[in-house]
């Protein structure tokens, strides 16, 4: 299911002329135990998708995300201990609709890989919340330059230092995305990836007044990504993105997560063309403890009115903290606090 179907879809029902007030839907979920619709709502002619589940389905007390471009509406559909229940993502702003048509196709799959009961609620909810942050990140323009840059230098410390490390599983379970405030945790041990240019005097870009405050945490290390363009040897984001999708398909639960991540961080596959460019080639990774005069900025440290700030640090300042990549795992895949 892509969003040219639900699209497609969409179009064939307007053509269809219905006046009725209400839904007006077609099964999108056939030979599926779910019930999914994309529908479209009358007057207004509004478009959306259509969730019927048991009512047994959903925890007491669930929150029900919305977000820039589109609104969720829930409705009881039967009372009772056998009820069901109707949740509706609707379309809340034409300009989005492209976008919209995206987040329905891929929150049908998500359901549909999954079966009825709280499991595939759980899974609905989560790619839910994920494009929720999307939309609140979105624009016509898509991920910017440094965004890309960002998500690109993370894949690469997941690739080339936590999976050996971890192995798969554990590593995307510690990756934390974009509302954390470090990039991955693991029992309280924090890493924090930074990306910046291979050439010249680079920097590292703190965009918290907490996210370099070790006290906040058992450990903190920062991996600097040394990033290239490079058109020969180089990889687009969609590119990396494809390769941890094929490493991870033999782990649907790790594949799910990352899928989630990389939608909350603004990243979807509808829009990968976009991202064909530019080509990238980690240069060099290296690690730093966050310890004693490293340095950075903490609370603690500033005047009480200072309530958020962002700064950034050169990276050459740091190189007496530059730590090597065996004590590191020392610490962060140990269980216990490591001097």
């Amino acid at each position: 299911m892509t969003g040219e179907d639900i699209e497609a879809i969409w179009q064939e029902i307007e053509k269809e002329g219905h006046r009725e007030s209400g839904w007006h839907g077609r099964k999108i979920s056939r030979g599926s135990p779910h019930d999914l619709l994309a529908g479209r709502r009358m007057p207004s002619g509004s478009v959306g998708l259509l969730y019927d589940l048991d009512a047994s389905s959903v925890p007491p007390g669930a929150e029900w995300p919305e977000g820039k471009g589109f609104r969720t509406k829930v409705q009881m559909i039967t009372a009772g201990s056998g009820g069901k229940l109707r949740v509706a993502l609707e379309l809340s702003g034409a300009q989005y609709r492209d976008v919209f048509s995206a987040l329905c196709a891929d929150i049908a799959n998500v359901i549909m890989e999954h079966s009825p009961g709280r499991a595939g609620f759980s899974a609905f909810l989560r790619r839910l919340q994920a494009w929720q942050r999307f939309m609140q990140l979105h624009s016509d323009r898509g991920l910017s330059q440094e965004q890309i840059r960002g998500i690109f230098a993370e894949i690469t410390v997941l690739e080339q230092i936590l999976y050996p490390m971890l192995g798969e599983l554990q590593a995307v379970e510690a990756w934390q995305g974009p509302r954390a405030l470090h990039d991955f945790d693991r029992l309280g041990h924090a890493l924090e990836v930074k990306s910046g240019s291979a050439t010249g005097d680079p920097v590292m870009r703190v965009s918290r007044l907490e996210q370099l405050d070790e006290t906040t945490v058992r450990s903190l290390h920062v991996c600097f990504v040394a990033l290239r363009m490079d058109t020969q040897d180089g990889l687009s984001l969609p590119a990396l993105v494809a390769r941890q999708r094929d490493r991870l398909k033999d782990f649907p639960g790790a594949l799910q997560r990352l899928e989630d991540l990389l939608v909350a961080a603004g990243y979807h596959e509808s829009q990968a063309s976009n991202y064909a460019e530019p080509q990238l080639k980690p240069a060099s990774l290296k690690l730093y403890r966050v310890r004693d005069e490293f340095p950075r900025l903490r609370r603690e440290d500033l005047h009480r009115g200072i309530v958020a700030g962002k700064y950034s640090v050169a990276v050459n300042a740091c190189s007496d903290f530059q730590t090597e990549l065996s004590d590191f795992a020392a610490v962060f895949a140990g269980d216990e606090d490591v001097d």
